[in-house]
């Protein structure tokens, strides 16, 4: 029944387009963001999931690592 109701809308058809167009661009977007990253960034983000809770002293954004 669902099928009727949809197939029977004008212009149904430009929703696939449009939604695949979203995906792409926030894909990109992703791939973007990702690519600009600082190294030393995502090698902190990626050991945060680990992270026991205590600063690391290699950490140059805490103050007692001055």
């Amino acid at each position: 029944m669902e099928e009727k109701v949809i197939c029977g809308l004008d212009g149904v058809g430009i929703y696939g387009i449009i939604s695949i167009c979203i995906f792409v661009a926030f894909f990109a977007g992703m791939l973007l963001w990702a690519f600009t990253k600082k190294p030393n960034y995502l090698d902190k983000m990626g050991r945060l999931p680990l992270d026991s809770g205590e600063k690391d002293p290699a950490d140059h954004h805490h103050p007692d690592a001055l």
